[in-house]
């Protein structure tokens, strides 16, 4: 009796852990079922019987299984589209002038609506985007000269105008039409054709070398500015020094007059003072001469003190 009762206790927990894990299983199903899971990057239209009953963002929401409800995820991040057609086809400017001209259109999708009632597939959205962008770009290059989009000179090209005037047609048309948002359209690639590359590059080489001459020759210019101003300086520092050297001789003639009329008066005062004048320069360093006393001006030691006297120049005495 106690064994049988034993073995209908150890059977339980093998039954109520079957339980559980059947209702766990089937809540997982009925919310697999009943609910469904937007990214950050994606928004939802909810599709009730056919008809459009809602627009759905980022997070967990409940809904009603198929056949009664449908959800229809759309990745609404911005596209970088280049085209389907036309990327490689030659365009005419104003000017007659043929160049390829690559351009590329970054969009999202803005209005779900919109876009799930106008087109099939996003494929089927691009491929006319592509033929408008293919359609724009031929009317708008029209309008501007070859130089405007390839030139030496970036201040002369329009690069941003014609992007521009292609972003004004087709932004709002395809926004019209399918519910897609144009953040930019832009200029890819400009090249131009084989047969007139040539010539394009002989012209633009022609170009560089006239603007390396004219180059040239301003600086050759600037050149003979400096070397006329430095001359001109040159002059003007030489005249000033010579004059200056006038100036100083025409001063030392005045006082070698002035010293030759007073000299002319008394001849022997003016030998006295230069031998004077002699013998203060010889004595002046420490310099051993020996030399004898027969010439000047050391024949002033041989003197008496009466020469002397008669040599030196008299005091002028004031008159009573």
């Amino acid at each position: 009796m106690s064994k049988n009762g034993s073995e209908k206790n150890a059977k339980v927990p093998v039954y109520w852990s079957t339980i559980l894990l059947g209702l766990i299983v089937a809540a997982i199903f009925l919310v697999a079922i009943f609910s469904y899971q937007i990214q950050e990057t994606e928004r939802a239209l909810v599709i009730t019987m056919g008809e459009i009953t809602g627009e759905r963002g980022p997070g967990l929401h409940l809904r009603w299984p198929l056949p009664i409800q449908e959800i229809v995820k759309y990745d609404i991040r911005e596209r970088c589209f280049e085209g389907n057609t036309g990327s490689l086809e030659e365009t005419m400017t104003q000017d007659e002038k043929n160049v390829i001209v690559g351009i590329y259109t970054i969009y999202s999708i803005q209005d779900l609506k919109q876009f799930k009632n106008a087109a099939k597939s996003l494929d089927s959205a691009e491929e006319y985007l592509s033929n408008r962008m293919r359609t724009v770009k031929g009317a708008v290059i029209g309008q501007f000269r070859f130089d405007q989009m390839i030139n030496t000179d970036p201040k002369k090209m329009k690069l941003a105008e014609i992007e521009k005037a292609m972003f004004d047609q087709i932004a709002p048309d395809v926004k019209a039409r399918y519910g897609l948002k144009v953040v930019k359209v832009g200029i890819r690639t400009i090249s131009v054709p084989a047969k007139i590359s040539t010539a394009i590059t002989e012209r633009m080489k022609k170009e560089r070398e006239t603007a390396a001459s004219i180059d040239k020759q301003k600086g050759k210019v600037e050149a003979e500015k400096i070397k006329t101003d430095a001359n001109q300086k040159k002059r003007e520092v030489i005249t000033k020094a010579e004059a200056e050297a006038k100036k100083l001789m025409a001063e030392g003639d005045a006082d070698a007059a002035r010293e030759y009329a007073v000299f002319s008066q008394n001849p022997e005062l003016a030998a006295y003072l230069r031998k004077l004048d002699s013998l203060k320069r010889i004595v002046k360093t420490k310099t051993t001469l020996v030399l004898g006393t027969d010439s000047a001006p050391f024949d002033l030691f041989n003197m008496k003190v009466g020469e002397l006297h008669q040599q030196a120049p008299a005091k002028s005495v004031p008159a009573k």
